[in-house]
């Protein structure tokens, strides 16, 4: 193994040159991942509480402009109703504005970190020795002692803890030009030889 030595002294057995991670449960299992899930839940609860309060006033004004539709002039009437329809149909796209917003801050948080834990995915690859970690998405079959999804998400937490606190100084002198994590549409590879060439 090239980097044998430094896998042995770091008391982390190499098992293969090619390792894998599970890029969803770095996110989800992660502190730094379940922080940014709950805020943006907290969010979204918020809001959606604001929604239904706005819901029920609409059916009271719904219930009311029946109840006054015998006694009004037809054309009164149809301005009301018009006006009624536009409040509906404004809450509605106001809602999926909403969600549409809620899907980028993920995906921008979730870019964000990933960019974090490369240069900690940079170190793994050389403490254990491999030259590449693949995304397991990409694998159709692989055995399980080369996945290092938990050693992963153990290590994120020491060094990253919920992305708002200080983490935990690096374990060792390497910078932060090692090799990122590709976001999503990228390669889903990660090398030693990438991360000296950045």
């Amino acid at each position: 193994m090239p980097n044998g030595a430094t896998a042995q002294q770091s008391g982390v057995q190499s098992v293969s040159q090619i390792v894998t991670i599970d890029r969803q449960r770095l996110f989800s299992e992660t502190v730094y991942g379940q922080r940014v899930v709950a805020t943006v839940e907290v969010e979204r609860a918020r809001l959606a509480q604001k929604a239904r309060e706005a819901e029920a006033d609409l059916a009271q004004e719904e219930k009311l402009l029946t109840d006054q539709r015998g006694s009004m002039d037809p054309t009164a009437f149809r301005v009301l109703a018009d006006a009624f329809d536009r409040k509906v149909n404004e809450l509605r796209a106001e809602g999926q504005q909403r969600e549409q917003e809620f899907v980028s801050v993920l995906e921008r948080e979730q870019s964000a970190f990933f960019e974090r834990i490369g240069p900690i995915l940079g170190r793994m690859v050389r403490e254990l020795g491999a030259v590449v970690i693949l995304d397991r998405r990409a694998i159709l079959l692989a055995t399980r002692n080369i996945d290092i999804t938990e050693m992963a998400i153990r290590r994120i937490d020491l060094e990253l803890g919920d992305g708002v606190t200080n983490p935990t100084e690096p374990s060792d002198n390497s910078t932060d030009d090692e090799a990122p994590a590709a976001p999503d549409g990228q390669p889903d590879t990660i090398t030693p030889e990438d991360a000296s060439n950045n």
